[in-house]
């Protein structure tokens, strides 16, 4: 179809027609549809919206005092359900009256349901917790008020002001006057002023200027106290990491720790593995919240461990005290107390150890500060049944042990370990036993020991069979006061006898095993009791020498029966001895006594400068020394005499005597004189011979004493008697029949004189002690006469 100019124009004018109506259909659908917007518009832009409004306050009081005020920029107010939404809140929550203390709430949005009257953070909120506040007139500055505020960042914070309870299950941040932690959950109490974190919380803090950290799986904060409670607690500080069941922080008003309790399984460990645990542990803190005191309770446990050293206590109680800095100053330990240090790889035995124990009612440490400026224990102080025992086990043969015991005991240690002093005081007592098995135990009222210095005590010690304390590490020992010595032998050591000794002091040297014993010493071993003024008893040969006023008693001992054990001329009972000076010899078992010495039997006795004793060869030699003159020995014999075997007495003066109880002869040497009832003999050597000890006890009490069986002297011999005198070379006397029998040589036959008659000789002459008479034998005749010459 061919479009021409007036098609054109007719189709142009057609479409703008349909323009038109389409356009009024739009216009009228337009105007319908805003005549109804206008209807629906509060629906589409917020169709529960009631209200609006900008700079919202609310406050909440009873009787007359603000308990909190919510205050907001703008507030949206939805109808139907109560809610309404807060922005830029700050809410503040009041103390009880007369507490001046204000909370603060920040967040940017919250969710408020009127109805039930519980805000909902929508986002990030920032607490602050202030401390009691004093009076207005005692506040101070802004700083010191910031001071006293505790800082908290939390989210998902709901707010009840029925309550006053505002609680988060979120993490969260808490900013203490010094120190700063977080945690997992938490629920403030404006009321009661209690902020409980729920879990995981930590805490980190410094003491001067080292960093220190808390731990707790459940923690309480109570704002008026002042006081932070902790479930399983964990601290870590410097080299030291502690842990509780319970916990209980008390603060300052500065926010400095004062005081902390723990309880349950208290349990510190420090780097080097040092460990110590308690049921209860009660800390004082400085204004620098450093330890200035711990208590400690319900069983006190102590261990440290290492490759040479093993440590271990306990004690029901105990109390430590710190210095500046916390330094360890001094530490009290009550009841039941125990301690153990046991060392291994000894010096100079590397595969044995040595142990030492303290047991008492009461231990008392004293510490300062040592080369590295750590703690170092000074003094040790036991009180109250003090035992201290002292163990050495070596590699190879047996162990050595020294108990040492006191109403109390103090220890002086030199670098913290080595002990360089021990004092005891009241009831001591220091018990030995040897590595042979045999036991040494002193007792008395004060006790002083000192102890080879630990660069000497690696040195080999002597092998002794003794008891010797040096084993154990003392140098010497001095105890005063009613000192009571037992040295007990060896079970093996069948031979020997325990030796007892008491003085008021003794005083011990490991350097040459020497007991000095002064203070009226007396010392018995079972075969002699002796006593002096002084007296050195050798620990390790157990010898003894004894000075000043010597009394000595010899005994039988009950494992020698048959033999005349300290017998003298075979008489029976105790033997006595006084002297200046005594040396007893263990090994030999011989005696020496000096100085004016007089030694007796019953009625038998010997008065020399010099008596020596051996009673393993049963031998006794008196003699003189270097000032003594002629007839330094003198005798006493008691003994029948003559045919009618009287008991009499026969005193003898000698230069020496030697008696032999084994052979039971006496030998008499050096211008002797034996001055008997029936005369007097004279001579330069005499031997006089006692009866057998089965043949003297035979004749029952008469044979309690000796009884002379025969007498022989030689050399110048002279018999005396009343009004007659007879010399010679050779007398016999023989107890058998009363008589004497003179005798000489061819060149000098004996002879008798006597006023009446003059002189008589013959080969022998035989004094009848029956009728008195003279019977002269031989001559160059051969004949024998008998000659009564009157007395």
């Amino acid at each position: 179809m061919r479009i021409t100019i007036k098609r054109l124009r007719w189709l142009i004018v057609g479409l703008a027609c349909l323009l038109i109506a389409v356009l009024g259909s739009f216009l009228i659908y337009a105007r319908y549809r805003i005549r109804h917007f206008g209807k629906d518009l509060p629906g589409k832009l917020g169709i529960n919206i009631q209200q609006t409004a900008n700079g919202f306050t609310y406050s909440q009081s009873e009787k007359g005092h603000t308990i909190f005020t919510i205050h907001a920029s703008k507030l949206v107010q939805f109808k139907g359900n109560g809610h309404a939404v807060l922005h830029d809140v700050a809410i503040t929550l009041f103390g009880p009256p007369g507490t001046n203390r204000e909370d603060h709430v920040y967040g940017s949005d919250f969710d408020y349901d009127q109805n039930n009257g519980i805000a909902s953070a929508q986002g990030e909120v920032q607490i602050d917790l202030q401390s009691p506040q004093k009076p207005a007139s005692e506040q101070g500055s802004e700083d010191q008020v910031e001071k006293r505020t505790i800082h908290v960042k939390a989210s998902g914070l709901v707010f009840n002001q029925k309550t006053g309870i505002a609680t988060t299950n979120q993490p969260l941040e808490f900013q203490l006057p010094k120190a700063a932690g977080k945690a997992v959950g938490a629920t403030f109490d404006s009321k009661q002023g209690v902020l409980v974190l729920d879990k995981q919380v930590e805490l980190t803090t410094s003491s001067n200027g080292e960093p220190a950290s808390v731990r707790a799986s459940h923690a309480q904060m109570l704002r008026d106290s002042r006081q932070v409670f902790l479930l399983n607690a964990e601290t870590e500080f410097r080299n030291e990491r502690s842990t509780a069941d319970q916990a209980v922080v008390y603060f300052r008003e500065d926010g400095s720790a004062e005081r902390i309790d723990a309880k349950g399984n208290v349990h510190t460990v420090l780097d080097d593995g040092t460990q110590t645990s308690s049921q209860t542990a009660n800390v004082l803190l400085d204004a620098k919240s450093q330890p200035t005191q711990a208590v400690m309770g319900g069983g006190v446990n102590f261990i440290s461990k290492n490759d040479t050293q093993s440590m271990h206590g306990s004690s029901e109680e105990g109390t430590i005290t710190f210095g500046a800095d916390a330094a360890l100053r001094h530490a009290q330990f009550r009841d039941a107390v125990s301690f153990v240090d046991q060392q291994f790889n000894l010096d100079n035995d590397p595969h044995g150890s040595a142990t030492r124990q303290v047991q008492a009612s009461k231990l008392d440490i004293d510490f300062t500060a040592g080369p590295d400026k750590k703690a170092i224990a000074q003094k040790v102080l036991a009180k109250g049944n003090a035992v201290g025992t002292l163990r050495a086990i070596p590699s190879k043969g047996p162990e050595q042990n020294t108990t040492i015991s006191a109403d109390q005991l103090l220890a002086t240690l030199s670098n913290g370990r080595a002990i360089q002093q021990l004092d005891g005081a009241g009831h001591t007592k220091v018990v030995d036993q040897a590595q042979d098995g045999s036991i040494s135990a002193s007792s008395g009222d004060v006790l002083r020991m000192t102890f080879v210095p630990q660069h000497q005590a690696v040195l080999p010690l002597k092998s002794r069979t003794a008891p010797t304390l040096q084993a154990a590490q003392i140098d010497t020992a001095v105890q005063e006061g009613n000192v009571s010595l037992t040295q007990t032998p060896a079970k093996d050591a069948k031979t020997q006898s325990p030796l007892r000794a008491t003085a008021r002091r003794a005083e011990y040297h490991a350097a040459d095993q020497v007991l000095h014993l002064t203070g009226s010493p007396r010392i018995n071993n079972g075969a002699i009791d002796l006593t002096a003024q002084l007296v050195d008893y050798h620990r390790d040969t157990g010898d003894a020498a004894a000075k000043g006023d010597v009394k000595a008693t010899y005994l039988r001992e009950s494992n020698q029966q048959n033999a005349q054990s300290g017998s003298m001329f075979g008489g029976e009972g105790p033997v006595h001895i006084v002297a200046s000076e005594a040396d007893l010899q263990h090994a030999s078992d011989d005696s020496i006594f000096r100085g004016k010495v007089r030694m007796w039997q019953g009625a038998n006795a010997v008065s020399a400068p010099v008596i020596e004793l051996s009673r393993t060869q049963q031998k006794l030699q008196a003699h003189g020394d270097s000032d003594s003159r002629d007839h330094a020995v003198d005798t006493t014999i008691a003994s029948a005499i003559g045919s009618k075997h009287q008991q009499g007495v026969i005193r003898v003066k000698s230069s020496t005597l030697v008696y032999s109880d084994k052979e039971r002869r006496g030998d008499f040497n050096g211008d002797v004189v034996a001055v008997a009832p029936d005369g007097t003999i004279r001579s330069d050597h005499a031997q006089f011979f006692l009866q057998p000890v089965t043949q003297q006890k035979a004749q029952g009490p008469a044979g309690s004493s000796s009884q002379i069986e025969k007498i022989i002297a030689e050399g110048k011999v002279a018999l005396t008697q009343p009004g007659r005198k007879g010399e010679g070379e050779k007398l016999v006397y023989s107890a058998a029949t009363g008589n004497y029998v003179l005798t000489g040589t061819p060149a000098n036959p004996p002879h008798i004189s006597d006023v009446a008659r003059g002189t008589t000789t013959g080969a022998a002459l035989i004094f009848d002690d029956q009728d008195d008479s003279v019977e002269v034998s031989g001559g160059q005749s051969a004949a024998v006469t008998k000659t009564r010459v009157p007395r």
